[in-house]
């Protein structure tokens, strides 16, 4: 497969500033970009990535044992079904991604785990992975899952998330949970992250910021779950300080 190696690509930015080897110059470039201007653009990736975990986390104690991944990213650092087999080695993992290379590099690192799959999907058109025969050959019957929808939804409009979360709702059985994030309104305000906005436009990356009510309402019908929709600080670090609200997190419910 030949690379494109004239756009960066923010699953391989995502993997370079985990510590990962799977990026290339016109990533790195970018990431290093952006760090100057964004200090804690590194720090906040490695959080997220703890967040999925977290994620895992939940899902295992409600007792799900079947993980669908959009947007995965490569399946290293602690991504979820390192995370999921720790818990559980018999649980089912589908990762996906847009990136064909990403793809290609997920399926080669998890050639031989019985227990896990990576499939190409565009996240906003979630029914297209939810339908594809290898992922229902893999999980049968099973559609009490959970979902994993992270960092994806401040790249999508409004109209890509209510069907691409309506899809995830249809499709899945009761019980089943949604875990997810959004890029906070502070990037409408914030100067600093106003500027870092304009580095990501730089490579046509776009963003949709959305504060709590919105997210809400782009929910329907998923329904908000004691845990609330509130920032990662809020999971991860209870008792930092708020300095600035950088993105919101919900676990979601049918």
């Amino acid at each position: 497969m030949q690379l494109d190696l004239t756009k960066p690509n923010t699953g391989r930015l995502i993997d370079y500033w985990l510590g990962g080897t799977h990026n290339f110059e016109i990533d790195r470039l970018l990431a290093d970009q952006v760090a100057r201007r964004f200090p804690l653009a590194k720090a906040l990736t490695v959080e997220a990535r703890q967040m999925v975990g977290r994620g895992v986390e939940y899902f295992h104690r409600y007792g799900i044992r079947a993980i669908i991944d959009f947007g995965s990213a490569l399946p290293t650092c602690d991504n979820t079904h390192l995370i999921a087999h720790q818990l559980d080695p018999t649980i089912k993992v589908v990762y996906s991604d847009i990136d064909p290379i990403t793809v290609t590099y997920g399926q080669d690192l998890l050639e031989g785990n019985p227990n896990a799959i990576y499939l190409q999907c565009d996240a906003a058109q979630s029914a297209n992975l939810l339908n594809h025969p290898t992922m229902r050959k893999f999980l049968g019957d099973e559609r009490r899952v959970g979902f994993i929808f992270y960092n994806l939804a401040h790249a999508m409009d409004d109209d890509q998330v209510r069907q691409s979360w309506q899809a995830l709702y249809d499709w899945a059985a009761p019980g089943s949970l949604l875990f997810a994030n959004n890029a906070s309104e502070n990037w409408n305000t914030d100067p600093d992250l106003i500027e870092v906005q304009g580095i990501f436009g730089t490579a046509n990356l776009t963003g949709y910021y959305r504060d709590p009510k919105q997210l809400r309402a782009l929910a329907h019908p998923w329904q908000v779950t004691s845990k609330g929709i509130v920032s990662h600080d809020a999971w991860l670090h209870p008792d930092a300080p708020r300095d600035r609200l950088y993105d919101y997190v919900m676990l979601l419910t049918k």
